[in-house]
């Protein structure tokens, strides 16, 4: 794994010395990457999988989607941030940050020259702030950001759950930070379209969705097979909007967070999963195992897992090292579909 020099300049900035840090580690981290814990640092990490992985090292680590309504202003004397991907995330933030740092505390904030970092600095400062910057080369930058008062980047409202997209079934809960947040995302539709055909005359009495976001299969799945589902996500904002989504459709699933349903001890006559696979995405990814290990360890042995992938993705010899039975029933201009069949449960072991 390639290290990513936004976080190796952040990390020349951590202090043990001072009382009171803060974290906040999203998606992008690296977990064994990360220096040796410090004693004097709250993390707070939106992913399962990172905060699990960092309190094992031994770091005081918390799993939310940046939920820091508790936290009291003023209580902290450094903040630490890689910028995040999702900008409305970013906004959020440092707009926390802001409300959370005591007089003269300041927000280390490292990122890319191509991620727009500088910007992030500008509105800081446009905002009242103050900004001293240095960089690791000419695309790494970071800046120490110090607050003379609260201030309000625009954040899309990031923590509020909102009404984001509908098909004729279900009206979806959403929110930024969730992939695909405020769309239907292709490859589903085509799973859903074509699961009751692919199943055949066979009746599951559960199901799983590994890596479920806001919920659109595990909705779907239940409601056209009258089934329980458990939907599992590592990111706590998809995890949330699932919760929501169910609830509001009244439809029988239990949203887990999990690092690929590897701590799911059930077996399920069904597994569905469109994969986090891009068309980039090289199949001797360990991501690929992982993905493929779970579905063949959470199903009974008459079960039967669906994957929707990128046409231009060739994961079917690689599962044909844990499924005997490995079809692709549908294909598109832009998408498959993989069945899968007859699990050998001796591979099955997700790995870290």
């Amino acid at each position: 794994m390639m290290r990513d020099k936004a976080f190796d300049l952040l990390y020349q900035s951590f202090n043990p010395a001072l009382p009171n840090t803060l974290w906040f580690v999203d998606e992008n981290l690296i977990p064994e990457h990360a220096p040796a814990a410090m004693g004097n640092t709250r993390v707070i990490a939106n992913r399962y999988h990172i905060h699990k992985k960092l309190l094992n090292a031994g770091w005081h680590a918390e799993f939310s989607d940046f939920d820091c309504q508790d936290l009291a202003p003023g209580s902290y004397d450094q903040i630490y941030l890689r910028i995040p991907k999702e900008k409305a995330l970013a906004h959020y933030l440092i707009n926390t940050a802001s409300r959370l740092l005591a007089p003269m505390g300041s927000l280390i904030l490292s990122g890319l020259k191509q991620e727009g970092i500088k910007g992030f600095f500008d509105r800081a400062d446009t905002a009242g702030a103050q900004t001293e910057r240095w960089k690791l080369d000419k695309e790494t930058w970071a800046a120490a950001i110090t607050f003379t008062q609260p201030i309000t980047l625009d954040d899309k409202d990031y923590t509020a759950l909102r009404p984001a997209v509908a098909d004729t079934s279900f009206s979806f809960i959403s929110k930024p930070g969730v992939y695909g947040w405020n769309k239907i995302d292709q490859g589903s539709q085509l799973l859903i379209e074509h699961l009751c055909d692919i199943i055949g005359q066979s009746q599951p009495q559960s199901a799983l969705d590994i890596g479920c976001g806001y919920g659109y299969l595990s909705l779907h799945t239940g409601k056209m097979l009258s089934i329980p589902v458990i939907a599992t996500d590592t990111n706590a904002a998809a995890i949330e909007c699932c919760t929501a989504n169910a609830t509001q459709s009244n439809v029988n699933i239990s949203a887990v967070a999990d690092d690929c349903a590897r701590h799911i001890d059930s077996v399920f006559d069904l597994v569905v999963c469109n994969p986090p696979f891009h068309s980039g995405f090289g199949v001797e990814s360990q991501l690929t195992d992982r993905f493929l290990a779970s579905a063949a360890q959470h199903l009974t042995p008459d079960g039967q897992a669906i994957f929707v992938t990128n046409l231009h993705i060739g994961i079917e010899k690689k599962a044909a090292d844990y499924f005997s039975i490995v079809d692709t029933p549908v294909q598109t201009n832009h998408f498959k579909l993989i069945h899968l069949r007859l699990p050998k449960k001796s591979k099955a072991t997700v790995s870290d």
